[in-house]
C-alpha cells in the first residue's frame, strides 16, 4: 500500500468510527482517546493530522466528494445542472451520514466543503461557470448555503424527488430562470 493509500485508508477509518460514536453520543461527549480506539490509529496520528474532529469530517467529505467526481465518465466539463445532479447523487448515496452530521450540528462543515471543492473545480475549470458572477465576493458563500440548505431538507423530507430532478431544480433557482 502506497503512503497517500495508507493516509487515506486512516483518513476514511477514521471517519466511519468518528460517524459510529456520534451515531451513540454528541459529539462533546467523545474523546479523542475513544475515537482513536474506535478507528485503531494513535494519538499522536491524530494530533499531527487533526486538530479537533471537524477537520477529521471536512477532509473525509472532501475527499469522498472528490473521489466521487473523479469517478465520473467523461469528466472533463460539466455545466451547473450536471455539477448539481452529481452532488444531489453524492448526497443521496450519503444520505444517513449527512443527516447524522447535520444532527450533531455539523452543516457548517458541510457547508465548507462544498466551498472548497467547488473553489478546486473552479480553478480547474472543469465548471462552465459564468466567470463574472463565481469571481463576485460572496458568491460561492451564497451557492454553497443555498446548495447544503437545499440538500439538507430534500434528505430530511425522504429524497422524494430523483437527484436529477434536484439538480435541474437547483441549477434553475440559482440561474433564476
Amino acid at each position: 500500500m502506497s503512503p497517500q493509500e495508507l493516509k487515506d485508508q486512516k483518513l476514511q477509518t477514521s471517519y466511519r468510527a468518528l460517524l459510529l460514536l456520534l451515531a451513540r453520543k454528541p459529539m462533546p461527549d467523545i474523546s479523542v482517546t475513544e475515537l482513536c480506539q474506535q478507528a485503531g490509529v494513535s494519538r499522536t496520528y491524530f494530533y499531527n493530522r487533526f486538530g479537533n474532529f471537524d477537520e477529521i469530517i471536512l477532509a473525509a467529505q472532501e475527499q469522498g466528494i472528490s473521489r466521487y467526481l473523479r469517478a465520473l465518465p467523461n469528466f472533463q466539463q460539466v455545466d451547473l445542472t450536471g455539477l448539481m445532479t452529481r452532488y444531489f447523487e453524492l448526497a443521496q448515496r450519503e444520505a444517513d451520514n449527512q443527516l447524522l452530521l447535520v444532527k450533531n450540528g455539523k452543516i457548517r462543515v458541510l457547508i465548507t466543503t462544498f466551498q472548497q471543492v467547488y473553489r478546486r473545480l473552479l480553478a480547474e475549470s472543469r465548471i462552465l461557470a459564468k466567470a463574472p458572477l463565481t469571481v463576485e465576493d460572496y458568491y460561492i458563500e451564497f451557492f454553497a448555503g443555498a446548495v447544503i440548505n437545499l440538500s439538507v431538507t430534500w434528505l430530511e423530507r425522504g429524497m422524494p424527488e430523483s437527484p436529477r430532478l434536484m439538480g435541474q431544480k437547483a441549477s434553475r433557482f440559482l440561474l433564476r430562470t
